[in-house]
C-alpha cells in the first residue's frame, strides 16, 4: 500500500507532520479528515514532487505592499477554484504565489503562505496585509473557515470584486469620452488664443480704429492669455485653493461631500452607488453567518463619502440599544424608502442578507442607468459648449472684414 507524507493543522496553532497508509491521495485526505486534521500537504514517499522545488524569489518586502483590484479579483476567482478543486490550501497558494506577476502581490502571497504553513489560519494570514485585503475580505474568509465553506465564500467574494471592477469599467468609459472632448476643446481654445490671435492681433487692428466688440473683447482675452502673468496668477489661485483645501481638512471634505450629494443627477447617483456597495457588503456578511454588528461596522468601512459614511457610523449605537435595522436606516443618507421597506420585508421574513443583496442589484442597476443618462447629457453639453467657443472667435475674427467689405461696397 502506497505511504504519503503529510502536513496537517488540528486546530488553530498546530501543525503535525507525519506519515499515513492508504491506496490513494484522496484516501490519505479521508482519513486524515477523519481523525480532525486539516491536510496542507499531502506527497507520496518515492514520487518526483517529494523532491525539492526551487520557489521564484520574491525579492525584498514592500514598505506598504499595494495590489490593484484587478489582480487582486483574478486571484480570488483562482483560488475559489484550486479550494473547490480541493487542492490543499498551502498548495493553492503557492501555485498561485508562481503566477504572480506583480512584485508587492508576490511577496504578500508568499509570506501568507509562509504563515498558513506555520499554523496559522488563512484569515489571520490575509488580516496582516490591511491595504490589501480589506476586512470585508478577511471577515468573509473567517466565516468561511469557521462553517467550512470556504469555496462558497471564496466564489462570492470573486463575484463581489467582478462586480465591482465591472462597475469602475463603467465609469471609466462613462467618463472617457467627455473627458477627451473637455481636454481637446481647452487645447484647441488655447492654441487659438496663444498662438493663433497674437498673430492676426496686427492684421485687425490695421483694419480700422473701431473695431466691433466681440473683436475688442477677444483681442482683449488673447493679449491677457498671451502673456505670462497670466499663468502665474492662474497657478497661484489654483495653489492657494490647494492649500485651503488642506487647511480645512475633513472638515472641508465634509463640507465638499455634502456639497455633492445636493447636486443634480450626481447627487443622486451618488447615492445609490454607496447603497448599493454597503447593501451588498452587509447583505454578504449577514448570509455567511457573521453577527449582524460585526458585519455592519465592517460594511460601514467600505463607504468612501464621508457624508454617507458618518450617518451610517451611527447605525451600531441603534441595533445595540435595540432598535431594528430597518427603523435604525429610515431617516439616515442612504434610508431610501425602498431600502427601508425591503429591509422590513427581509426582517419579517428572517432574510435580511437576501434582501439586502436584492436592494445592491437593484441600486447597480440604477446607477448604471444614471450613468449612462448623466454621460449622454455631459457629451452634447462639451461639445455645444467648445463650438460656441470657437465660433465666437471665428465671428470674432471675420466681422472687421465684413464691416470693411461693406463700407468699400
Amino acid at each position: 500500500m502506497p505511504t504519503f507524507r503529510y502536513t496537517a493543522k488540528r486546530g488553530p496553532d498546530r501543525l503535525i507532520e507525519g506519515v499515513v497508509e492508504a491506496d490513494s491521495r484522496s484516501g490519505a485526505i479521508t482519513q486524515l479528515a477523519q481523525s480532525g486534521y486539516v491536510p496542507i500537504r499531502i506527497i507520496e514517499q518515492g514520487s518526483a514532487d517529494a523532491r525539492p522545488v526551487e520557489r521564484p524569489t520574491v525579492g525584498p518586502a514592500p514598505k506598504l505592499p499595494r495590489v490593484r483590484a484587478a489582480h487582486l479579483t483574478i486571484f480570488t476567482r483562482q483560488f475559489a477554484s484550486l479550494v473547490r478543486s480541493a487542492v490543499p490550501l498551502l498548495r493553492s497558494l503557492r501555485i498561485l504565489e508562481d503566477q504572480a506577476t506583480h512584485h508587492d502581490f508576490r511577496y504578500v502571497l508568499h509570506a501568507v503562505a509562509e504563515e498558513v504553513r506555520q499554523g496559522e489560519t488563512l484569515s489571520s494570514a490575509f488580516h496582516q496585509f490591511p491595504t490589501v485585503f480589506s476586512p470585508l475580505y478577511v471577515n468573509l474568509i473567517h466565516s468561511g473557515e469557521i462553517s467550512g465553506a470556504l469555496d462558497a465564500v471564496l466564489e462570492r467574494l470573486a463575484e463581489q470584486l467582478e462586480q465591482e471592477e465591472a462597475m469602475r469599467v463603467r465609469i471609466r468609459m462613462a467618463l472617457t469620452y467627455p473627458g477627451f472632448v473637455a481636454v481637446v476643446g481647452a487645447a484647441t481654445v488655447v492654441f487659438l488664443m496663444t498662438f493663433v490671435m497674437p498673430r492676426l492681433s496686427r492684421l485687425l487692428m490695421g483694419l480700422g480704429e473701431r473695431l466691433p466688440l466681440p473683436t475688442q473683447i477677444l483681442l482683449a482675452v488673447s493679449g491677457w492669455m498671451s502673456t505670462w502673468w497670466c499663468w502665474a496668477v492662474l497657478g497661484g489661485i489654483v495653489t492657494a485653493l490647494f492649500l485651503l483645501w488642506r487647511a480645512l481638512g475633513e472638515r472641508g471634505r465634509l463640507l465638499a461631500d455634502r456639497l455633492l450629494l445636493r447636486l443634480p443627477l450626481v447627487g443622486p447617483l451618488i447615492q445609490q452607488v454607496e447603497i448599493a456597495r454597503f447593501a451588498r457588503a452587509f447583505g454578504l456578511q449577514i448570509t455567511h453567518g457573521i453577527a449582524i454588528l460585526q458585519a455592519i461596522e465592517v460594511a460601514i468601512q467600505v463607504s468612501t463619502h464621508r457624508q454617507i459614511h458618518a450617518e451610517l457610523s451611527r447605525l451600531p449605537e441603534g441595533l445595540r440599544q435595540g432598535t431594528s435595522l430597518s427603523a435604525c436606516l429610515q431617516g439616515s443618507a442612504i434610508g431610501t424608502p425602498f431600502l427601508v421597506n425591503t429591509v422590513i420585508v427581509g426582517e419579517e421574513n428572517g432574510k435580511v442578507g437576501d434582501a439586502l443583496t436584492e436592494v445592491a442589484a437593484y441600486y447597480e442597476r440604477d446607477s448604471e442607468r444614471l450613468l449612462q443618462m448623466a454621460a449622454t447629457l455631459v457629451e452634447p453639453m462639451l461639445i455645444v459648449g467648445v463650438g460656441v467657443i470657437v465660433g465666437f472667435i471665428v465671428l470674432a475674427v471675420l466681422l472687421p472684414i465684413f464691416e470693411m467689405s461693406s463700407i468699400n461696397l
